[in-house]
Formats: C-alpha cells, sequence, structure tokens
C-alpha cells in the first residue's frame, strides 16, 4: 500500500467548487457594486469599510501562511489534511496585494497624521514623524508584500514540484525556508497592524497590538479550515483520511489560539490598567462607552467565552457539524474584532463617539471576502486535495484505512 499511495487520484471534487467559486462571485459582485456606490456617497466611512474587510481577507491568508510553514516544520496528520488548505488561501497573497492599493491612495482619509495642520499642532505626532510619514509608510508596506509574497512564491514552487518529485531535497528545501519564514512573519506582521491599524490613532501604542493580530490570523484561519474540511471530508480523497481524532486536532488547535487570544488581549488589557496612563487608558475609554462596550462583550463572550467552554468537549471536537458550527462562529466574530479596532479611532472625516454602523461597514467587507473566497476556491481546485510524495503522507493513508 506504501508504494501505491502517490499514484491514487487525489483531484479535488470540481463541481462542488465550481458551486462555491461561482456563489462567492456573485456574493462579491453584487456587494461590490453597492460598495462602488459608497465610494462616491461615504468616502470616508467607504475606506473605513474597506480597512476592516482588507484586514480579514490579509489575516486568512498570512494565517495560512503561518500554519503552512508550521507545518512544514513539524508535520502532523491535521497539517497533512489541511496543507491544500493553507497553501490555497496563501496563494491568495497577490490578490490581497492588489486590495491594499485603494488604502494606500486613500490613507489621507485615513490617518490623522497624514495631514500637515493637524501634526503641525499636535507635539505627539511631531515625535513620531520620523516613523508616520508618507513615504517611510509606504516603503514599509512594500517590503511586507515583498517579502510576503516571496515566502508564498518559494513554498508554492516547490510544493507543486512535491507532486511529480518524490526528492528528499524538496521537502527539505521548504523547511528551510519555513523557519526564518516564521520569525520574519512575525515581526513583518507585528510592523504591518502597527502602520495599518494602530497608527489610526496616533497618540496610543501597545506592544502586545502585533500579537493580538497574529493570534487572530492562526484563529481566523484555523476556523475556516476547519469548515472547509468538513464540508470536503464529503469526497475523496479526504472522505478516505478524516475521522473524528483529526478533526478533534484541529479543534484542539482551536482551542489552544482561542486561548492564545484571549491571553494577548487581556495582557494589553491589564498592563495598560495596571500603567494608570491617561494616554494609554482613553483607548480603551472610547471602546468601553457609549455602546462600543456591546462589541467588547460580544467579543468576550462569543470569541473567548463561548468557544472556549464548547471546545473543551472531546465529543463536541469529534463531531463535524458541532465543530463547524463552531468555527463559523468564530469567523463572524473576526469582523466584530476587526470592527472594534478600527471604528471607534479618530480618523479624518466623521467622528463615531458613539456605537456606529454605517450600512459600508457590511457591504464593502463581504464583497472583499467574496472575491477572496472565490480566488481561493480556484486555487485549491487546480491541486491534488493530497500531497504526492509527500512522506507523511503512506502513514496517514495506512492509519486511515486500518480503522
Amino acid at each position: 500500500m506504501t508504494a501505491d499511495v502517490s499514484t491514487r487520484d487525489f483531484a479535488p471534487p470540481a463541481a462542488p467548487l465550481a458551486r462555491w467559486r461561482k456563489r462567492a462571485l456573485m456574493i462579491g459582485a453584487a456587494a461590490g457594486i453597492l460598495s462602488i456606490i459608497g465610494v462616491f456617497v461615504s468616502p470616508d466611512e467607504f475606506l473605513r469599510a474597506y480597512l476592516m474587510g482588507f484586514m480579514v481577507c490579509l489575516g486568512l491568508t498570512l494565517g495560512s501562511v503561518a500554519w503552512l510553514m508550521t507545518g512544514h516544520l513539524t508535520g502532523g496528520n491535521w497539517w497533512m489534511i489541511g496543507r491544500r488548505i493553507f497553501e490555497a488561501a496563501a496563494k491568495t497573497l497577490p490578490l490581497v496585494t492588489v486590495m491594499f492599493l485603494p488604502i494606500a491612495f486613500g490613507m489621507h482619509r485615513l490617518y490623522l497624521w497624514t495631514h500637515a495642520d493637524v501634526v503641525a499642532a499636535d507635539k505627539v505626532l511631531q515625535d513620531k514623524q520620523f516613523y508616520l510619514n508618507t513615504p517611510t509608510w509606504i516603503l514599509r508596506a512594500v517590503i511586507y508584500f515583498v517579502l510576503w509574497n516571496l515566502i508564498v512564491f518559494l513554498l508554492a514552487r516547490w510544493s507543486a514540484r512535491q507532486d511529480v518529485d518524490d526528492s528528499p531535497s524538496v521537502w527539505r528545501f521548504m523547511k528551510v525556508v519555513s523557519g526564518p519564514g516564521l520569525v520574519l512573519y512575525g515581526f513583518s506582521v507585528n510592523f504591518a497592524a502597527t502602520d495599518w491599524v494602530m497608527s489610526l490613532d496616533p497618540h496610543w501604542f501597545s506592544t502586545m497590538y502585533g500579537l493580538i493580530f497574529i493570534a487572530q490570523h492562526g484563529l481566523s484561519t484555523m476556523a475556516l479550515t476547519i469548515c472547509l474540511v468538513v464540508l470536503l471530508a464529503h469526497f475523496p480523497p479526504l472522505s478516505e483520511v478524516v475521522r473524528p481524532d483529526r478533526l478533534q486536532d484541529l479543534g484542539k488547535l482551536a482551542l489552544a489560539l482561542t486561548m492564545v487570544w484571549a491571553y494577548f488581549s487581556f495582557s494589553q488589557w491589564l498592563i495598560i490598567w495596571e500603567g494608570n496612563l491617561p494616554e494609554e487608558i482613553a483607548w480603551y475609554l472610547a471602546r468601553i462607552n457609549h455602546g462600543w462596550q456591546i462589541p467588547a462583550l460580544m467579543l468576550a463572550f462569543l470569541q473567548f467565552g463561548l468557544p472556549f467552554l464548547l471546545l473543551l468537549s472531546r465529543n463536541l471536537k469529534r463531531n463535524a457539524r458541532q465543530l463547524a458550527s463552531v468555527a463559523v462562529l468564530l469567523l463572524a466574530m473576526r469582523f466584530v474584532d476587526v470592527y472594534w479596532l478600527v471604528a471607534p479611532n479618530p480618523m479624518p472625516g466623521p467622528q463615531h463617539t458613539q456605537l456606529y454602523l454605517h450600512w459600508t461597514y457590511i457591504v464593502v467587507p463581504l464583497a472583499l471576502v467574496g472575491f477572496w473566497f472565490a480566488f481561493f476556491a480556484w486555487n485549491i481546485g487546480r491541486r491534488p486535495l493530497l500531497v504526492r510524495h509527500e512522506p507523511q503522507l503512506a502513514r496517514l493513508w495506512e492509519s486511515s484505512h486500518a480503522h
């Protein structure tokens, strides 16, 4: 059996993927038309909504890159099952790179520190001008995207070779790329989160902020992976290798990332509360008053409390339908999380001290996610769902058929 594994047909289910792609494109197109209206009717609100949607798509893409590199370094059945999902999501990075352009062109409507008159009247912004200025902000963004695209290009190219080449040098190369790649991912996401989201309120700063985004990336990507594994498990070849214990492995990872996100978020709050510094406390006061406490409580109970309690159950993690339901909840809360981080900030244009949900905050992220998922579905349909000539493939296959 070991010798025959790599010769089996691991082709993805074409018809379901085509339906998913078509529906995602329809949703993206419909929401995109409404989004274009928002550009002319409410350009400031449109750009805020666009930033929210972009950060959701970026998180799903970079989170997949991080899980992919982690799997190359550690291996495991969970990674073998989810690898093609991670790769397909990672290869949406060129689309996400293009998605960033409206933010770059519209940064004057998003960031207070791009306004010379505001900077001239604010000593704090003057002190930060060496970092928060348009040329270096754009230069850093170029560096981030070049770095991320290079990592994805190398991993994708050598993964394609692995389908036809059983040489150990192929998977060893991907391990060599993944080690420093994970380190560079951590640093670059930290700086990108600072540049694109934290600088919306240029007076505020937190050393935990980037770590929270890294945890968000891992959690939302694992939630998406769980949903897709459950759906694809109805079709070969995943129908032959996805078992309750392997769903449980994915559930354990989701539980771990739920706790990591909560730990980072609570640590940030605790440090600021303990320091009792007015310029830091103001960021939280803006998010726990005037109605903004509603999404804050939703995050506490629906992104941590309820998923944490549910994912503690061994039986739930082994039940495909129930585990997928928790994963859908986590994906929905990802938007609430980004909304709570972005919307209350003091940005140019209309200010919202009270809880505020503009219609563009829904349709614009929906358009971006729709197009992102359509490209993702196209990517995953182009490659076998299990990687040929992967050293762990025979063990995965044999253990699946031994039960």
